[in-house]
């Protein structure tokens, strides 16, 4: 547990301000690629999305950018 090879996030950036936001995701991508941990991230927050590797949308129930 204390070393995990997937970590799930869901909305880590409902409640923050935008500062904040960009703060909580950029630690989670720091730590992830420090420690070689595997992040999937949900979140309507576009604004964090260049802090990601990789972004796949759902649109209608469907995922798209796949």
């Amino acid at each position: 547990m204390t070393r995990p090879r997937l970590l799930l996030v869901d909305e880590p950036t409902a409640a923050p301000d935008r500062q904040r936001s960009q703060d909580v995701v950029a630690l989670l991508a720091r730590e992830a690629a420090e420690r070689g941990v595997a992040t999937v991230m949900v979140t309507h927050d576009h604004d964090v999305l260049h802090h990601c590797h990789r972004v796949v949308e759902m649109v209608d129930g469907r995922l798209i950018n796949p």
